[in-house]
């Protein structure tokens, strides 16, 4: 149904009930047009035209390449050894044990115990350290990169939680993968290069925009380096992460990846095979392996779709089941403290009870007697995907069966735990272990030419892109790890019919989980039924303005009373739209304007103009808080006046109230956009919409404290009604700036 017009509409930020994340903070990646800044562009063109900031940003690409290439290194080295110590341990325990009474139970102990004293570090580092460290990190990288920043997601501590957390998990073998916290740190490794302040060139990456270019380099590297993919990790961030890209980005991106392969393939190579320094190739983290047959019918194309159908199913199912799972966890459990702690430990005791015994259904209680089927359930995760892909050995059926179902259910439990996991090698494992057994079904076929392996493939295929929704990236990473680009096709088939068929029933995994955290994330396409709305149905009227100048003790007390993010300011004595300015930039100004003699007396207005401060004081300076600048005035500074003039942004992106809301939702999602000012024919400020605006509750109403419907509630917080809004409040209306204190 179409909302009609007038009445009102229940948008994220009208709903009490949709509570953020605590420090969640929407970013502007808009071009800031101010005299200000553009002084600063004039003073430092000489050198641009040198290729001064040029050579700079490649060498920071560079960097982040082989940041995020040895952190990559570091992880798989470390996964070995631990994964070394815990099978080594075991085997001692069951060679000290294996004619003794009762030593298949202390075989059992062992074997658990090893585990889960892995499991507890990866918990600890989650549930006490850095929350933001558990899962894969993706969904938080997404919203970084489409303007929404979590607090602490590309800090330092969530970089050392992630990789530390993550060896570990893989060690205690839980269903994980290594690959989406690598994406995650190969983010945090960019962002913490752009954060980096170490003259006057470097300065400027700590800029929004250029933060988040290097920010989608990280993420991109972060895929190279776990895959060895270097197109895939360029493609991945295309599709799942940004959609800001260009040729230009893509280029850095790509550069960037490729210095990150370069670095797991220079490394990797001696470390496991011993070869020589500088002869690339022999050795990636991820490698499935080639083919011995390319053939394949078209008749098989048909059979690739309806396996990508039937991905597209299996992934819907665990995405639903999986967020049911997380809604039980948010209301029973909770993001960190000890009970989410104690969630890992059982669930590590239960899949390694599960591991132990599980195999034993085949017959047999030695390991070193397992069956190439049996080993699935305690082998290390890639080498099942090899073993199934490319197996000459015919597996049992109803074991791999058993263990298909075991390993879904594994994988489902477990995303979402309190400890550092990725979806990839769980989701590409449990659809190889059903194509596999289809492939050895339909082989004796006539019209079948491939091999089993590839219908394992192609389910590995079809179930990842049923879970995660993701495509080309997918079908690129698989060609690149198999070195078959023969096999592009049948891949792109199986993961497209999967999306599809998926879409049909929910969101992908990731889009799940920023849902259901409160993230106010806008999709990639607005609803139809925003065309037939308009700017005027969801702004907030209620706005507060400053004028050109401001006496600062008014701007502190306009500040210290509201926890907005940015300001519409007005021209002097009237409501026409001057321009906008962030609320960082003016305590910025509060801090650095006394020592840059931009604060001026109120008897020196005689038309001359005050001092700048320098757009790259702006950038070196560490942000100052409120409370600092606060201690720092006197009661002298308080009456002086700042022109706001040079440093609002004139330019800024701006609407009138009859425009539609699609094209404002798109706006906010392809130009990166913060805040939208809404301005009348007579360039009249009306209202201003954010992000939050744009996002509409799934029941279509307001909800009160309690999640309980009921009547749009009267005050600053409530848009007028289309047609009716009321004016902009001046600066000297400081007293009703506590509406919407949660607005990002």
């Amino acid at each position: 149904e179409f909302p009609s017009r007038g009445h009102c509409h229940a948008t994220f930020a009208r709903c009490s009930a949709h509570k953020m994340p605590g420090g969640t903070e929407s970013l502007s990646y808009e071009v800031n047009e101010s005299q200000q800044y553009l002084d600063y562009v004039q003073r430092h063109s000489a050198f641009k035209r040198r290729g001064v900031k040029g050579s700079v940003r490649w060498i920071l690409l560079c960097g982040i390449g082989i940041f995020a290439g040895l952190v990559a290194i570091t992880v798989e080295y470390s996964i070995e050894v631990l994964c070394g110590l815990r099978e080594s341990v075991n085997d001692r325990i069951a060679r000290s044990m294996e004619h003794t009474p009762g030593g298949v139970f202390v075989q059992y102990l062992g074997f658990v115990g090893v585990r889960m004293v892995f499991a507890l570090v990866a918990g600890v580092l989650v549930c006490y350290v850095e929350v933001l460290a558990a899962g894969s990190g993706i969904p938080e990288i997404k919203c970084y990169l489409n303007g929404v920043r979590l607090k602490h997601v590309v800090g330092f501590k969530a970089l050392v939680a992630k990789a530390v957390g993550i060896v570990f998990s893989v060690a205690a073998s839980l269903p994980v993968g290594k690959e989406g916290p690598m994406i995650h740190s190969g983010a945090v490794v960019g962002a913490q290069i752009a954060g980096l302040n170490a003259g006057p060139l470097v300065g400027p990456y700590r800029q929004n925009r250029e933060a988040r270019d290097l920010t989608a380099a990280g993420a991109a590297a972060g895929v190279a380096a776990a895959f060895g993919a270097p197109i895939g990790g360029v493609l991945f961030a295309v599709e799942e992460g940004a959609t800001h890209m260009n040729p230009v980005i893509l280029v850095r991106c790509f550069v960037c990846a490729s210095v990150s392969a370069f670095m797991v393939r220079f490394f990797l190579g001696p470390f496991h095979t011993h070869t020589a320094f500088g002869i690339l190739g022999t050795d990636v983290p991820v490698e499935f392996g080639r083919f011995q047959s390319r053939a394949y019918t078209v008749t098989e194309l048909a059979i690739f779709a309806l396996m990508g159908c039937f991905g597209g199913l299996a992934g819907a199912l665990f995405n639903a089941a999986n967020a049911r799972l997380t809604v039980l966890r948010k209301a029973y459990i909770g993001p960190t403290g000890l009970r989410r702690w104690l969630e890992v430990l059982f669930v590590t005791a239960s899949i390694s009870t599960l591991a132990f015994f599980c195999p034993m259904v085949g017959g047999g209680s030695k390991m070193s007697e397992y069956s190439t089927t049996q080993r699935l359930f305690v082998q290390q995760g890639s080498d099942s995907i090899v073993s199934l892909f490319h197996s000459l050995e015919d597996f049992d059926l109803r074991m791999l069966a058993f263990f298909a179902v075991v390993h879904y259910a594994e994988a489902c439990w477990t995303y979402g735990l309190g400890v550092p996991s990725g979806l990839f090698v769980p989701s590409l494992l449990a659809g190889a272990a059903w194509g596999r057994m289809l492939g050895q079904v339909l082989v004796p076929l006539e019209h079948v030419k491939s091999a089993p392996g590839v219908f394992a493939l192609i389910g590995a295929t079809a179930t990842l892109s049923g879970m995660a929704r993701i495509t080309i990236s997918l079908a690129m990473i698989l060609m690149e790890t198999t070195g078959e680009a023969e096999w592009g096709l049948p891949i792109f088939i199986g993961a497209v019919a999967a999306k599809w068929t998926g879409d049909l029933f929910n969101h992908g995994i990731y889009d799940i989980h920023i849902h259901l955290k409160k993230v106010p994330l806008l999709e990639s396409a607005p609803e139809k039924y925003t065309l037939l709305m308009q700017a005027a149905d969801v702004m907030t009227s209620d706005v507060i303005t400053l004028q050109t100048r401001v006496a600062v003790g008014d701007l502190v007390a306009i500040l210290d009373s509201c926890t907005h993010s940015g300001f519409p300011i007005l021209e002097p004595g009237t409501a026409y739209f001057a321009g906008m300015i962030e609320r960082r930039l003016l305590i910025q100004l509060l801090s650095l304007g006394k020592n840059h003699g931009a604060l001026e007396e109120p008897s020196s207005l005689d038309g001359t103009t005050s001092p700048l401060v320098p757009y790259e004081a702006i950038l070196q300076k560490r942000a100052a808080t409120l409370k600092e600048v606060k201690e720092a005035l006197t009661p002298a500074d308080g009456r002086k006046l700042l022109d706001l003039t040079p440093y609002m942004n004139p330019g800024c992106f701006k609407v009138e109230e009859s425009t539609v809301l699609a094209r404002c939702y798109m706006l906010f999602r392809t130009m990166g956009l913060r805040h939208l000012p809404v301005v009348g024919v007579d360039r009249e400020l009306k209202g201003i919409i954010t992000r939050k605006d744009l996002i509409f509750d799934e029941h279509g109403h307001v909800h009160g404290p309690h999640g309980q419907a009921h009547e749009r509630p009267k005050g600053p917080d409530a848009a007028e009604p289309a047609g009716e809004p009321t004016s902009p409040s001046s600066a000297n209306d400081a007293a009703s700036a506590d509406l919407q204190q949660d607005r990002v």
